[in-house]
């Protein structure tokens, strides 16, 4: 307790000697002759009113609260009508008349006072910015209207008669007074929250010793008794609360708010920067680290230690990385200007995709002193956009492909089917037989294209996923032989499996038939009358090596990269003249690149055609070493 009472009187001293001091002058004052006690104490709270508009009008810009702005710019009107109060006191002989106008200043006044630090709370919920000008052409009206109504019209009610004392007025003017103060202390704690604490306390005892500076006012018989001199000393602590109130919202506590705000703000952003995915970093001019975000140590698991005040050589960054981000501040120490660029990282098995940002930081005297790096983690947009580049052009070959190839089968049936319906009764029957052959095998070809489009858009768009199983190799081809003779033997085909090694192999069944369906059509589509296709399957390595091999009329060795390739149009028509859709070998290579497995083929012209793939086997099968 002494220690505290020995820094509070350290700390205030100044004002504990100059209240003390005053104190003193205004007892003797009172003692001594009453006209000099009053003509001080109110030249005090018309200084400390006046003190209170000046410290608001030039703190305006500074003072975040419309309260405090509002009752600073009333407590000038409010000092001066008690100027008037003042020099209308008995004995003081300035402004001729009656007696009556003291007492009427003082009760207009404490009714502008009290309305206004009850107002004062209408504009604290305000988001807008008080006008002060237009606040004080509103107290010049007030005002005038006071003083007009006082000296001049004489319309105001009487106060205090000579010998009676107070009139019913002055009391029960006095008390609605209190009661407006009362009310203002209600919605002061009610606005709590608006003030600092120091404030908020300032605030509720300047409201508090007016309140009781009132109640003195009731109470007095005569204007020199006691209750009127103990009614101006609390008037007077109530005026100097409230400076302190302004002053320390207005100049001590701006510099505090300034401070603290600038810490908060700091605090915050920090947070912020700590808390975001992207690498943001800070250096000097000589390339020093003076801040790097938390997210660096995800970029540098290894590194635990603290960042700050190494270079940038000493970081640990991959060498790619490091050496791009020099020759970048380099550049931008040079051109003073913000450098981007994209930059793909891939080292000791950490892929990844940046865009780097380079900010030159200006200081005094347009001086850059920092640059700011921040490195945005751009991996998911380059695989979005590429994965979007491939959908497009995905949606570019379907449309090529319906365009080009699906047009040849419907012309043909539109072609013959116009030819018969145009000249059903002057066909023969073996013609009518002819075009309804041709027909059928334009629909067949559709409906082929079709369902090969089908199968494979399905797989571009993740549609459709392989459904891995383990199917027997024998059966397989065995199921392929049969759903293919009819074709084959309409075209004198022979088709033969040999050389089959027992086993199984891990892919999606509607795939592998789709596969060997395709090459074996394609194989019949190029083979003579009268030929022959063998289907063999051998362990090859960690899989199955399957073979369709025909003795057809063959390919031209440039030719056979564009079967595969989706984005050409390649295909030719087959022994008897049979149309291809251009689509299948294309949908076996990715059917059997998504299992797993490659696909190629040999061929001589005019000897026949071998188209191999390979699917992952499931078993250990003794390796083959005839894949002839």
């Amino acid at each position: 307790m002494k220690a505290y009472l020995h820094s509070f009187i350290k700390a205030n001293y100044r004002t504990i000697f100059t209240v003390a001091l005053l104190a003193l002058i205004f007892k003797i004052s009172a003692k001594q002759n009453f006209l000099l006690f009053h003509t001080i104490v109110e030249l005090s709270s018309i200084v400390i009113a006046f003190a209170v508009f000046i410290v608001t009008w030039n703190t305006r810009r500074m003072l975040d609260n419309n309260y405090l702005y509002f009752v600073g710019i009333a407590y000038i009107f409010i000092g001066g009508l008690d100027l008037l109060h003042m020099i209308t006191y008995p004995g003081m002989h300035i402004i001729p008349g009656t007696i009556y106008y003291t007492n009427q200043f003082w009760v207009a006044t404490r009714f502008l006072e009290a309305f206004s630090l009850m107002m004062g709370f209408w504009f604290l919920k305000r988001k807008k910015t008080l006008n002060g000008d237009i606040t004080i052409l509103s107290y010049c009206i007030v005002s005038l209207l006071i003083i007009l109504s006082i000296l001049y019209w004489q319309i105001f009610p009487v106060c205090y008669v000579e010998g009676t004392g107070l009139t019913p007025f002055k009391i029960a003017a006095e008390y609605v007074i209190i009661a407006m103060l009362f009310f203002a202390c209600f919605l002061l704690y009610s606005s709590k929250k608006s003030f600092t604490l120091s404030v908020f306390r300032l605030l509720i005892l300047s409201l508090l010793f007016a309140i009781v500076s009132e109640f003195c006012f009731t109470l007095y018989v005569s204007i020199s008794s006691f209750p009127s001199e103990m009614g101006h000393y609390a008037k007077l602590i109530s005026f100097f609360l409230i400076y302190k109130a302004n002053v320390e919202t207005g100049f001590t506590r701006p510099t505090d708010v300034i401070f603290k705000d600038l810490k908060d703000n700091e605090e915050k952003y920090r947070t912020l920067a700590e808390n975001l995915p992207e690498l943001i970093f800070r250096f000097d001019r000589s390339f020093r680290c003076l801040y790097a975000n938390s997210a660096l140590e995800e970029f540098l698991p290894h590194k635990h230690e603290s960042y700050a005040g190494k270079k940038l050589s000493h970081l640990g960054f991959p060498v790619s990385f490091e050496n791009l981000l020099i020759r970048m501040l380099i550049e931008v120490k040079q051109t003073r200007t913000t450098r981007e660029i994209n930059f793909d990282l891939n080292e000791d098995s950490y892929v990844k995709s940046f865009s780097i940002q380079i900010i030159p930081e200006y200081g005094l005297e347009n001086h850059e002193e920092t640059y700011l790096v921040i490195c945005y983690d751009i991996t998911d947009f380059r695989n979005t956009e590429k994965r979007l580049q491939e959908l497009n052009a995905t949606k570019d070959k379907f449309f090529s492909i319906i365009a080009h190839d699906l047009r040849n089968p419907f012309t043909s049936l539109i072609s013959f089917s116009e030819l018969i319906y145009k000249n059903v009764n002057r066909l023969s029957l073996e013609k009518i037989e002819n075009l309804a052959f041709r027909m059928n095998d334009s629909a067949k070809q559709a409906y082929t294209l079709l369902e090969n489009l089908l199968h494979w858009s399905k797989m571009q768009t993740g549609v459709l996923e392989p459904d891995l199983q383990e199917l027997n190799v024998e059966d397989i081809l065995e199921e392929m032989k049969k759903v293919s003779s009819s074709i084959a033997i309409a075209k004198g085909i022979e088709i033969q499996i040999e050389k089959v090694c027992p086993g199984k192999i891990l892919a999606d069944r509607q795939m592998m038939n789709t596969v060997l369906r395709n090459i074996i059509a394609n194989a019949i589509k190029f083979s003579h009358a009268n030929g022959t296709i063998v289907l063999t399957a051998h362990k090859h390595q960690e899989a199955i090596l399957f073979a369709v091999k025909d003795s057809g009329i063959g390919i031209e060795k440039e030719n056979i990269e564009r079967l595969f390739k989706m984005d050409s149009s390649f295909s030719t028509p087959g022994t008897q003249n049979e149309r291809g859709t251009g689509l299948g070998l294309r949908l076996c290579r990715e059917f059997v690149e998504i299992s797993g497995g490659s696909i190629w083929l040999e061929s001589e012209p005019g000897l026949g055609t071998t188209i191999y793939f390979t699917v992952p086997a499931v078993n250990d099968i003794p390796v083959s070493k005839d894949l002839d």
